[in-house]
């Protein structure tokens, strides 16, 4: 076997020797850190030495096929990766690739030893992953400590009720105000009574909600209602059920229109409402449209208009919206939104759906939530006040008038 050495000032100038000499066929079996040029080598430069040999040299010849590869007893072929060392005992038939892959400059993974098999990996990955997941469990359970820690002075009963109230998503700050308030202003008896303190926070949460009624009814031209918001939150039912609903328009006469051309669905919808209800119903292409649809209701009480749901960030939706309002010029603009929805989303979709005067919010799926406290935050930074709730999806039944103390006992008892 044809054996040569190679010693350089890096690991990378003595692979490239190796390379000039021997070619990419190379297969190397050894290197170590050496030091020259000092008296007993104890003072001497270090430098990097690889011992290789030619592939032919290490694999069977073709023309001896029954020739098996002779290797000496205890011998252990190595590869050199990096600087780092030596990695111990590789397949042959890896040989190529991890020398190849070395030359030209791509670091290849470490080579497994032949014992360890695929059960072995299989059998460390799941340990990793029971690791990893015990130490985001301990992570999340210190994070939940600290976050409830803010309060150290106050007795156990005031931070078991202000952890009540973060976790049914009223905004921390929020709920560390009420909490101070309630602190200061009663004694450790009436913060003990579990009444008391709930009463309490119901009417200050009360207090911070704005709601509006319904806008009377004129003798001379109708009132025009409309309908705004992202897709899926319920704008078009929401919309049969005030028109149906005898508590607030369902004995006036009223005409829908729809400027939704985008759903073929709420088209049908709203036509099925209008046979049921006997109440008209026009579709609108265009601003155009809407003027002459609502010239010829001049005479009803309420005219109730539909809009295309979709994206608050989609640009050319916002411009037929706002094309659509100021032709109908209406006097009450439901803002729809579902309160199944992430804080931050909806004040991205009142941003966004926000358009014109009389703007109210409209709150859908109060059934299919199990936290209200983000209501409070949204209505206070939005600035808006709240117009009617829904809590199902019967006609016209599950609809009624925004309720600010209905709201605070959801936000504090979490029970409708």
């Amino acid at each position: 076997m044809k054996v040569k050495k190679y010693t350089a000032s890096t690991m990378r100038e003595a692979l490239e020797k190796m390379k000039s000499d021997l070619g990419t066929g190379a297969v190397i079996l050894g290197s170590r850190k050496i030091s020259r040029g000092g008296l007993l080598d104890f003072l001497g430069r270090e430098m990097f030495e690889v011992t290789a040999t030619n592939e032919e040299n290490i694999l069977p010849q073709k023309s001896k096929p029954s020739a098996p590869m002779i290797r000496p007893s205890g011998s252990r072929l190595s590869v050199t990766v990096g600087d780092n060392g030596p990695v111990a005992d590789p397949r042959p038939e890896e040989f190529s690739r991890v020398v190849r892959g070395t030359l030209e400059g791509i670091e290849p993974p470490l080579a497994e030893p032949v014992e360890r098999n695929a059960a072995t990996s299989t059998t460390v990955i799941r340990q990793l992953k029971q690791e990893l997941r015990e130490l985001k469990g301990g992570m999340t359970e210190m994070a939940e400590q600290m976050r409830y820690q803010r309060m150290p002075a106050l007795p156990p009963i005031l931070k078991e009720i202000y952890k009540k109230l973060v976790d049914n998503e009223l905004e921390e700050k929020l709920a560390l105000e009420l909490i101070q308030k309630l602190y200061g202003r009663f004694s450790e008896n009436q913060y003990s009574n579990r009444d008391i303190v709930e009463d309490y926070l119901i009417g200050e949460i009360s207090s911070m909600i704005k709601v509006v009624g319904p806008t009377p009814i004129r003798e001379k031209e109708p009132l025009v209602i409309a309908f705004v918001g992202p897709s899926g939150v319920g704008k078009t039912t929401c919309l049969a059920k005030l028109a149906t609903n005898k508590k607030f328009y369902g004995n006036n006469r009223l005409a829908m229109i729809t400027a939704d051309n985008y759903r073929v669905a709420a088209t049908q919808q709203l036509g099925t409402f209008s046979e049921i209800a006997d109440i008209p119903l026009e579709i609108v292409h265009s601003p155009r449209d809407l003027t002459k649809a609502l010239a010829r209701h001049k005479d009803k009480e309420a005219i109730m208009l539909d809009t295309a749901g979709g994206s608050q960030f989609n640009e050319r939706l916002r411009g037929e919206l706002a094309s659509v309002l100021e032709a109908a010029a209406p006097d009450e603009i439901h803002l729809v939104l579902s309160v199944t929805t992430k804080a931050k989303d909806l004040l991205q979709a009142i941003k966004g759906f926000r358009m014109g005067p009389n703007v109210r919010l409209l709150l859908t799926k109060f059934d299919e939530s199990l936290t209200f406290g983000s209501i409070v935050s949204v209505a206070r930074e939005a600035g808006l006040p709240l117009s009617y709730l829904t809590f199902g999806q019967e006609v016209p039944e599950d609809l009624e008038a925004a309720d600010a103390e209905k709201i605070a006992r959801l936000v504090v008892k979490n029970v409708f």
